[in-house]
Parts: structure tokens; sequence; C-alpha cells
């Protein structure tokens, strides 16, 4: 379990809120490797809007399902 724990990344709120909205998107981050997951999630972090988030999310279902 304290693997588990440090390969945890938090990942911001509005950009779970997101991709828990978007089954394909979900899906297809969890089919990425953990080094893919952290660019995603600190391209998520450096946005400022809730549209940019939107369209990593968006980028996520088109480009990896």
């Amino acid at each position: 379990m304290a693997g588990q724990m440090e390969n945890k990344v938090d990942m911001p709120m509005g950009f779970s809120f997101q991709l828990g909205m978007n089954s394909k998107a979900m899906d297809a981050y969890g089919k990425l490797n953990d080094e893919e997951k952290r660019q995603v999630i600190e391209a998520a972090r450096n946005v400022t809007t809730k549209l940019e988030k939107h369209r990593i999310v968006e980028g996520l279902e088109q480009n990896f399902c």
C-alpha cells in the first residue's frame, strides 16, 4: 500500500470533475502510462479556465480512443 501512496498524483478538482463527466476520456486516461498521466495532470494544473480544462479532456477523448 505504501507504494500506491507514493505513486498517487493529486489531480486538480475541476479537471477531475470534467474527466468524470466524459467516460471515453476517463477510459483513455486510464490507459496512459504513469509519465503520460503526469503530463496530462501537469497540463491541467497550468490552465486557468474551465474551457482550457475541457479542451484537455476532449483531447484525451479524441487522441487516445
